[in-house]
């Protein structure tokens, strides 16, 4: 089968997104699906702004959902059948399944040869890999679930990157029905960790964010307590949460916001054998000063998590369809713009008025 697809190239900082059309050819050994709908993440805003490298020209989004658009022989990741018109989500990376990594060390999303969409050169192999278009090539070794019928695409196009992200850092670090939990950032992922932590039956969930319309977000979506470090030092904050959990502090702390002072705060605000995930820092030197005598002292454990396991997204994807009627995922999508007004988008993104901004091709 051979299609025309709509595609916008990055090709650098500071150079307009130049959408264009190449020709496609799929065979029933490809999954070809037509892009529904695609998100702008926070690491395709650090690709355009400079803050992280990528080989150019790239087509860039991965938080994605869409429609298989021919005939296939591939099956999903539960071994079902892929038919021509299923609405589909699918694996942020595409790994070998026989690597040290993958067989070994459980940890698929650092194969030696993994692909991950959306942030390859669009050429050979890598050709039509981003979600910024009208069409995407899906390649061995990525996981693919089918959407439920009740799941909207507003509902389900981050699932794949900040949801599953989370769902996967919060099984890794562990967790305990009654804990307390402080939350560095109020972003799509320290939102979508307040549910899931509510969800797992945390007593107290706090959200630590600069910006108050995020904090009151969050309140929607299970945060118990929300802090703003413009109104609260890092001292206040210590000892509301110490008030909190009758002075030991908290159980888990969760670093999603990207921010140098996030670490040190939140190994400050854990109490004694307390947890510390972080997923935020995904754009180099990253570098942050932390009173490593607190990590001792405190027997602290500190975990971080890049990516995620493939298995995750279908927990993840559970996880929306049973509790879209609690928590409003839809509304953590803002403006939709078509693919044609790509660059608009992106200035719309960057302001982080909205937590999502989709583009629609």
């Amino acid at each position: 089968m051979q299609i025309s697809a709509k595609i916008s190239h990055f090709h650098g900082v500071g150079i307009p997104f130049e959408v264009c059309e190449m020709p496609i050819t799929a065979t029933p050994n490809d999954v070809l699906v037509r892009v529904s709908l695609a998100t702008i993440c926070g690491s395709d805003l650090h690709t355009v702004s400079g803050r992280r490298g990528a080989e150019t020209p790239c087509v860039l989004g991965h938080e994605i959902v869409g429609t298989i658009a021919a005939p296939t022989r591939r099956r999903s990741a539960t071994g079902e059948t892929l038919h021509e018109g299923d609405r589909i989500t699918w694996s942020m990376t595409a790994c070998c399944g026989t690597c040290d990594y993958c067989v070994n060390r459980n940890l698929p999303q650092k194969c030696e040869t993994m692909f991950k969409y959306g942030h390859a050169r669009n050429a050979g192999d890598s050709i039509l890999s981003g979600g910024f278009a009208s069409h995407i090539l899906l390649r061995p070794g990525t996981a693919i679930y089918r959407l439920p019928d009740a799941v909207t695409d507003k509902e389900a196009v981050p699932i794949n990157c900040a949801l599953t992200t989370v769902v996967n850092g919060l099984e890794t670090i562990g967790l305990q029905a009654g804990e307390t939990a402080v939350i560095h950032g109020a972003g799509m992922l320290g939102i979508y960790a307040a549910c899931y932590l509510r969800e797992k039956g945390y007593r107290c969930v706090a959200v630590v964010d600069t910006n108050a319309g995020r904090l009151e977000i969050a309140k929607r979506f299970g945060a118990t307590h929300t802090f703003n470090p413009n109104d609260k030092s890092v001292a206040e904050i210590d000892t509301a949460l110490k008030e909190l959990t009758n002075g030991r502090g908290a159980d888990l702390g969760v670093e999603v916001s990207g921010a140098t002072i996030g670490i040190p705060n939140l190994i400050t605000w854990l109490g004694i054998g307390g947890r510390c995930l972080t997923l935020g820092y995904v754009y180099p030197n990253a570098d942050i000063s932390v009173d490593a005598h607190q990590i001792v002292t405190k027997c602290i454990v500190l975990r971080g998590v890049h990516n995620y396991h493939h298995t995750s997204l279908g927990h993840a994807l559970g996880f929306v369809a049973e509790t879209r009627t609690r928590y409003p995922f839809g509304e953590l999508i803002g403006k939709t713009y078509p693919l044609s007004d790509i660059n608009t988008a992106f200035v719309d993104a960057m302001n982080q008025e909205a937590l999502r901004i989709a583009i629609s091709s």
